[in-house]
C-alpha cells in the first residue's frame, strides 16, 4: 500500500510540474495561454505519466543513468502522445521533429537539475543533522 501512496505522490508532483511548464512555456511563446478543460486534462495526464515513471528510479537493480535514459524516453513518448491534441486546440499541427525534441530535452534537463539540486540539499541537511546528533551523543 505504501508504494501506491508514493506512486500517487509522484504522479501529483509530475502533474504540478507539467502544468507549470505548460503555463510558463505558453506565456513565453504565445501572447495568451489557452487553458481549457481538455488541455488541462491532457497536461495533467502527461504529467501524471511522467511523474509515475519516476518510480523507475526506485528499482535498485537499474543503474541510475540507465533509469534516466528510460525515463527520458518515456517523457518523449508522453509528449508525443499528449502534446499533439493541445497544438490542434491552437489551430496548428504538432510535428515531432528535432527542434521539438531539443526543446523537450532542454526542459527535461532544467527540471532534472532543479530536482537533483533539491536532492543534494536534502542529503546535506540530513548529514548535518546526523553529525549534530553524533556530537550530542559523545
Amino acid at each position: 500500500m505504501r508504494w501506491l501512496i508514493e506512486l500517487l505522490q509522484r504522479m501529483i508532483i509530475g502533474t504540478e510540474i507539467g502544468i507549470t511548464c505548460y503555463v510558463w512555456i505558453g506565456v513565453s511563446c504565445y501572447s495568451s495561454v489557452k487553458v481549457t478543460l481538455p488541455i488541462a486534462a491532457e497536461i495533467s495526464l502527461m504529467g501524471a505519466m511522467i511523474g509515475g515513471a519516476t518510480f523507475i528510479f526506485r528499482i535498485p537493480r537499474i543503474n541510475y543513468y540507465f533509469a534516466l535514459l528510460i525515463h527520458y524516453a518515456i517523457v518523449l513518448i508522453a509528449n508525443w502522445v499528449a502534446i499533439s491534441p493541445i497544438y490542434k486546440a491552437y489551430g496548428t499541427n504538432y510535428q515531432f521533429n528535432l527542434q521539438n525534441v531539443l526543446f523537450i530535452t532542454v526542459i527535461y534537463l532544467i527540471i532534472w537539475l532543479v530536482i537533483r539540486f533539491m536532492q543534494i540539499n536534502d542529503v546535506q541537511r540530513v548529514n548535518r543533522r546526523l553529525k549534530q546528533r553524533q556530537k550530542k551523543n559523545h
